[in-house]
């Protein structure tokens, strides 16, 4: 049997409906439009069907980042490590540049040495060219000679100590005249450069004052610089 009701309010229009609940749905079909209706299905197929799959990817996406933010840590941490392996690096190659460096020095004074030596040792055949009679003064023999004339005043102090650094003195008498005796004064250098073209005649003046015989003043390298062909013409030294 169905209900007769007087609607005069409001709430009567409520109190209908919640008495006649399929009212309300045909209400609510009257009201809204048959789209608006369909929005809740529509979204629940969007949340199951497109945000889901979404919400993974993203979800993916951040693991994916945290991973990736990891692997940034590790290769920070890497690059860290590698500079400081560049830096210490470097300074080897800086330490190994400076024992290069004295290597380098180590073996030239070496091989002056060497080559000094052997001037001394052959000297008859380096000196044969212009003295006969060929003798080597020692260190030794040298210094006697030089203190004598520096007490006697014939040199001063710092001459004699300079003249002691001379490489190899010699005495003879000349090819030319056997009745003249000389001192050859030699200097010996790889490489001779002005430097030793001016030491040479230097020091070959002392030593001439202080054994009181003419001496020559030699330079003998293997090759000799501009420089020192050009110094030994203008101090009279004999370039070898």
């Amino acid at each position: 049997m169905l209900s007769t009701y007087k609607i005069e309010t409001f709430e009567d229009i409520l109190k209908a409906l919640r008495e006649r609940p399929e009212w309300l749905e045909e209400l609510r079909r009257l009201i809204l439009t048959e789209e608006l209706l369909a929005l809740p299905q529509k979204f629940e197929n969007f949340r199951k069907e497109e945000f889901q799959p979404l919400k993974e990817k993203v979800d993916r996406i951040e693991q994916d980042v945290g991973v990736l933010k990891q692997d940034v840590t590790v290769l920070k941490q890497d690059v860290a490590v590698l500079k400081q392996d560049v830096a210490v690096l470097k300074q080897d190659v800086a330490v190994l540049k400076q024992d290069v460096g004295i290597l380098k020095i180590d073996v030239a004074e070496l091989k002056g040495e060497s080559f000094e030596r052997r001037v001394r040792e052959r000297a008859p055949a380096y000196f044969g060219r212009f003295i006969r009679r060929c003798k080597v003064i020692s260190s030794e023999e040298l210094a006697d000679i030089l203190d004598d004339a520096m007490e006697r005043g014939i040199i001063q102090e710092e001459e004699r100590d300079d003249a002691l650094n001379i490489d190899v003195v010699v005495t003879g008498v000349l090819k030319q005249d056997r009745e003249k005796r000389i001192v050859l004064v030699t200097e010996v250098s790889i490489k001779a450069d002005r430097v030793d073209v001016e030491r040479a005649s230097e020091r070959a003046r002392v030593i001439e004052r202080a054994m009181n015989l003419p001496a020559i003043a030699i330079v003998i390298g293997k090759e000799s610089t501009e420089g020192a062909q050009q110094r030994a013409k203008e101090l009279d030294v004999l370039l070898c």
